[in-house]
């Protein structure tokens, strides 16, 4: 176990020192020189980190925030590509002890969805909570949400047996939802996603591969880079052949859409204010951020017809902890189109 700590230091340590840009790297809710006991490792535009960071915010957790550049991109002046800053061989190696720890595979497939309890532990992205006190590191942002419930209140998992399968019943739906596809994939038909994604989008695949197998090339000594890089370039090669296919993304959409009247059934179903009863609870955390995500795409059109989830989802909107962590939470993104409608509440104004 103290190895293991070791490592955990050294390798945030090696890791931290690349990361120089002190707008993306600081200590979020907390005053004083004492490093707070989490470190968290996340991207403005990702999803699952916008779920950690809700949670830290509802929980008032401090934490010391590390915000990655998760694109790959060129130079203005040189071809010279630079590598997403979560493909660092350090912050490989420091995933593949939480993978370890928990026993996982490395994902080597792809089907649009990110859950790893359903895809596999991909050891090349965000985001990652270091638990400096426990000596942890924890990297499945649902494990990582319920690790951090169990820090002080208020519970966002109620503790009554009921209710907390209910909860957690609702985070499986979540977590499976195909948010990778309605992001990456072009649909044929009805492209809503703002000008600037697609742009971006079009490209990503070739890229992350072309810093993927530099990276492999370059650490042909180290097995453990070996297996997490090949395996992420079978992955996003898998996924750049999948997103080509456009019944494939059709099928995904149509997905997603089903999820979304699942929910609209949960919330007909009760009186109660929110999806599992008449407190605000984690369930309640991830649909804001999924129903954000797809809205900002441009597939609100998946509820226009539901009333019950527009104004489900507007109130979530409201919530403190997602306007800070998500809505207006600083990205390297251009503001959506689809987005411009949503009211600023009360509180912020």
């Amino acid at each position: 176990m103290n190895k293991e700590r070791d490592d955990i230091e050294r390798l945030t340590a090696a890791f931290n020192a690349e990361l120089t840009d002190e707008k993306r790297n600081h200590v979020v809710g907390a005053s004083g020189d004492d490093r707070p006991r989490f470190e968290l490792y996340h991207a403005g535009f990702s999803v699952c980190s916008q779920k950690v960071r809700a949670v830290l915010a509802e929980k008032k957790i401090p934490y010391l925030s590390h915000e990655l550049s998760i694109l790959n991109s060129r130079g203005i002046y040189s071809d010279k590509l630079t590598p997403a800053e979560n493909y660092s061989p350090n912050y490989v190696h420091l995933r593949l002890l939480g993978g370890r720890a928990r026993g996982l595979d490395l994902a080597s497939g792809y089907s649009g969805r990110s859950a790893v309890e359903t895809e596999g532990f991909d050891a090349c992205v965000v985001p990652t909570l270091v638990d400096h006190a426990r000596g942890q590191v924890i990297v499945d942002s649902k494990v990582i949400c319920e690790y951090l419930d169990a820090e002080g209140t208020p519970r966002l998992i109620p503790e009554d047996p009921a209710l907390k399968q209910a909860v957690l019943e609702q985070l499986a739906i979540v977590d499976v939802t195909p948010q990778p596809a309605l992001l990456y994939g072009a649909h044929p038909d009805d492209d809503q996603r703002p000008e600037f994604i697609k742009k971006a989008m079009a490209t990503s695949y070739d890229l992350k591969l072309e810093a993927l197998e530099t990276l492999l090339e370059a650490n042909r000594e180290d097995p453990e880079l070996q297996a997490a890089y090949s395996c992420k370039i079978a992955k996003e090669k898998a996924a750049r052949e999948m997103l080509a296919d456009g019944s494939k993304v059709v099928a995904l959409r149509q997905e997603a859409q089903a999820i979304i009247h699942a929910l609209d059934e949960q919330l007909a179903a009760s009186a109660n204010p929110w999806v599992c009863g008449d407190q605000f609870t984690l369930a309640d955390l991830a649909w804001a951020i999924n129903l954000y995500r797809m809205q900002w795409l441009g597939v609100a059109s998946l509820w226009r017809d539901l009333p019950r989830v527009e104004h489900y989802a507007r109130r979530l909107y409201k919530r403190p902890s997602i306007w800070s962590a998500v809505i207006k939470f600083p990205s390297p993104m251009p503001e959506s189109p689809h987005t411009a409608d949503i009211e600023i509440p009360e509180w912020a104004a």
